[in-house]
Parts: structure tokens; C-alpha cells; sequence
């Protein structure tokens, strides 16, 4: 009786045994060729491109002078008012005018007193009920401008135009969407602590600071309004809502106190009264060639600009209007913009004003602290559309798979 033939010399009727491929590796080949096909067939997006909500241009801006003056709410009152600290221009004072502010020197660093010669002020700080005072570089601001949201783009801040941020007369905490207090660290910055409404102790190693956050949405007609605020308006859900239709750059100040470390929270308030009370205002004198150089190149261009000096920017000219930016015949103290503004083709649905969410403060922020060291500047350069090394690298891994796995062996039986 004939035995079977071992299993190993049987020969399949059907021709030679087919070898045993590496299914994993064909699997593990087949994702690969799937992942870097699809990074290969989507749009590119640019090397220097930055999230939307980092498109920011900054100037550092030291302290000028203090004084008891408020050229918003007190026009042409001099010592009216509770102890403000000025930065930008060195002119301001109870009879400043948009005239006044280009006319002066500013106190903005980097070349920037060529250009920004607006003014910023906030309340004074006091340590004991006197005014804390120090070097000026000790004592100065970041004054940020970004684009939140889904707003761009965004038109520039019009020449003249006047707002105030937070509440001097608030005893209780406001939105840290507005104002709020922080410790940061010494010298060069970056966030220790969380956000505060009330004036925190700072740790060793880290001094006090403070970010307030303007509204960004404009009426489209008024420089300024009664109050203040009302031309003006925060933005809602990211849109702005119907009755403030056009788009500006969000300011937001970043106010530094570094001479205030370790110092206990319970020693400080502010000149306006108590710690809730934290404000700020703006008056733009900014040249109007440099800032829409800065808003079409940076901001609607998504571009860090952080700390950006006049030399990087290609504006024609840094000259400024001969008026107050009010049209013939109209007062310093309102008035309307020489050119009002159209509607953007995307508003939002009427909803009326709102403060900032805090979300949209963070982001902002996100945005100014980009970089951690101050003289840091994180503009990109020129776009560049090549296939990422990743992706490259997956391509060329999931071929070598894929043969790997087809390969048939040479000791195969026939």
C-alpha cells in the first residue's frame, strides 16, 4: 500500500504553491500610501502661515508723564480727573486734540515714534496710597493690535477716533474678557498665574501686569460719543453685530509694572479706586499710511508683527493729516469720520451690545504672547508651498512597505 506523500512534496494540481505575502505589511503600506496621498492632494498651506487669530502687529510704548488729566472725559479740564499714566504721545493733557498728539514726540520705542503717536493712559497704580514710580523702561506698555474671530478683514482704526475699555467707577469685578491682572515673569514676561479681576501678590521672580481689551467694532460715522463707548462695540460670537457693522483691529494694552514684585497685594489699588476699577483710553494719532501698511501686510495678511520697528515697514510716508480728522465745521470733542465707512458684506444678526468673552480675550492673548522673550520680533517671511518632509517621508515609507509586502520569494517551488 502506497503511502501518502509527505505533505511538504505534495504538488498542488492547480500549479506551483503561491508564496505567502506579509498581509500587516501590506496593510500598514496601504495606510501609509492612503495618509501621504491625502497630505499631497490638499492645498498646501504656506510654511509662514499662522493661526487667523494670531495675526498681531505691537509697539512698546515707555511712560511719558502722569498727571490728573483726561482729554476724553474731561476735555479742557485740567486736574478734573484721578491720576492717569500716559504712554505714546508726550503731549496729552486735558487740552490734547488729535492735532496736539501729532504735532508731539511719542515715547513708543523701536523708530514707532515716527508713526504711533496716539495716546494710551491708564490709572495710576498706587503702593500705600502713592503712585508707584520707576525707571521708564520699568514702566511702559505693549499695545497690541489683532484680529479675532472670523472678522477679517479689518479695516484700519480711523484717524482720530477715541474709545475707552473698563469701567472707573466698577467696585466689583469686571469681564477678564476687559480688564484683569496677572504676575508675569522678570524680566523678559510670560504668564505665571491665571487672570485675576483683583490685584494679585506677584511671587518672587515675577512682577505685575495688567491687560485691558478695547472693543473692536465701530458705527461706521462717530470718532466719539457721549459716553465714550457707544460708537463702539465688542464683538458677538465673533461678528460684529448690525448696528457696529465695521471691523477694526482689536487693541488690547498689556501695562507693566515691573518694579511691583513680591509687593502685597493688599498695599495696592488703583488712582480711579479700589482694584476693580481698572480702565484704559485711546486716542489715535497714528500715521495713517503706517497703520493700513501694518493692518493690509500683518493683520488681513495673517502675520505675527509682534514688536515690529519702523524700519521693517515699507510704508511711503509717516506724515499726518493737517486736521483733527473731523470734517469742516465740526468740534474736537465728536463729530464724525470724514468717510464713512460701508457695511461689510459679513455682519451678524442684530443681538445687541455684549462684553467680550473671555474666549476671545484668550485668544488675543494667545496671539501678543507668541513669543515670551519682549524684543522679539515673529514676522514670517515669504510663503513656501513644498511638500512637508513628514508627509515626504510617509510617501517613501509606505512604497518600501508595500513592495515589501509583494515580494515573492526566489526559493518559491515552481
Amino acid at each position: 500500500m502506497l503511502r501518502p506523500s509527505p505533505r511538504h512534496l505534495r504538488v498542488s494540481a492547480l500549479g506551483p504553491p503561491r508564496p505567502r505575502r506579509h498581509p500587516r505589511l501590506r496593510v500598514l503600506g496601504m495606510l501609509g500610501l492612503i495618509v501621504a496621498i491625502g497630505a499631497v492632494a490638499l492645498p498646501l498651506r504656506p510654511a509662514s502661515a499662522i493661526p487667523q487669530n494670531q495675526a498681531v502687529f505691537s509697539v512698546k510704548c515707555q511712560i511719558s508723564h502722569s498727571a490728573p488729566d483726561d482729554p476724553i472725559v474731561f476735555p479742557g479740564q485740567p486736574g478734573r480727573s484721578h491720576l492717569h499714566d500716559f504712554f505714546g504721545s508726550v503731549s496729552a493733557d486735558a487740552d490734547t486734540t488729535t492735532r496736539t498728539l501729532t504735532s508731539a514726540d511719542s515715547s513708543c520705542l523701536k523708530g514707532m515714534s515716527e508713526a504711533d503717536r496716539a495716546g494710551y493712559w491708564t490709572p495710576s497704580l498706587l503702593d500705600g496710597g502713592r503712585p508707584v514710580r520707576g525707571a521708564r523702561d520699568e514702566h511702559l506698555i505693549d499695545a497690541y493690535y489683532t484680529v479675532l474671530g472670523k472678522n477679517p478683514p479689518v479695516r484700519a482704526i480711523p484717524f482720530g477716533l477715541r474709545m475707552v475699555a473698563g469701567d472707573a467707577k466698577a467696585t466689583r469685578p469686571q469681564p477678564l474678557g476687559t480688564t484683569s491682572f496677572d504676575c508675569v515673569r522678570f524680566p523678559n514676561g510670560g504668564e505665571v498665574t491665571k487672570r485675576n479681576s483683583a490685584i494679585p501678590t506677584c511671587p518672587g521672580g515675577t512682577y505685575l501686569s495688567a491687560r485691558i481689551m478695547f472693543p473692536s467694532c465701530w458705527d461706521g460715522r462717530n470718532l466719539d460719543s457721549p459716553d465714550h463707548k457707544s460708537h463702539m462695540a465688542y464683538p458677538i460670537r465673533e461678528r460684529c453685530p448690525v448696528s457696529h457693522p465695521v471691523s477694526l483691529p482689536v487693541l488690547s494694552i498689556r501695562l507693566r509694572w515691573k518694579p511691583v514684585r513680591s509687593v502685597p497685594s493688599s498695599r495696592l489699588s488703583l488712582s480711579s479706586g479700589g482694584q476693580f476699577s481698572m480702565h484704559a483710553d485711546f486716542w489715535n494719532a497714528w500715521s495713517p499710511s503706517v497703520m493700513q501698511w501694518l493692518v493690509t501686510n500683518c493683520l488681513n495678511a495673517t502675520r505675527n508683527c509682534a514688536n515690529i520697528s519702523r524700519s521693517q515697514i515699507n510704508a511711503p510716508t509717516g506724515a499726518f493729516p493737517s486736521g483733527d480728522g473731523q470734517p469742516s465745521g465740526s468740534g474736537g470733542d465728536g463729530g464724525t469720520a470724514t468717510q464713512p465707512a460701508s457695511t461689510p458684506a459679513t455682519t451678524a444678526r442684530p443681538r445687541g451690545q455684549t462684553e467680550a468673552q473671555a474666549s476671545d480675550f484668550a485668544a488675543a492673548d494667545a496671539a501678543a504672547s507668541a513669543q515670551q522673550g519682549e524684543d522679539v520680533l515673529a514676522a514670517t517671511g515669504a510663503s513656501d508651498s513644498r511638500l512637508p518632509l513628514g508627509a515626504g517621508a510617509l510617501l517613501a515609507a509606505g512604497i518600501a512597505i508595500v513592495a515589501l509586502a509583494r515580494h515573492r520569494p526566489r526559493h518559491a517551488r515552481r
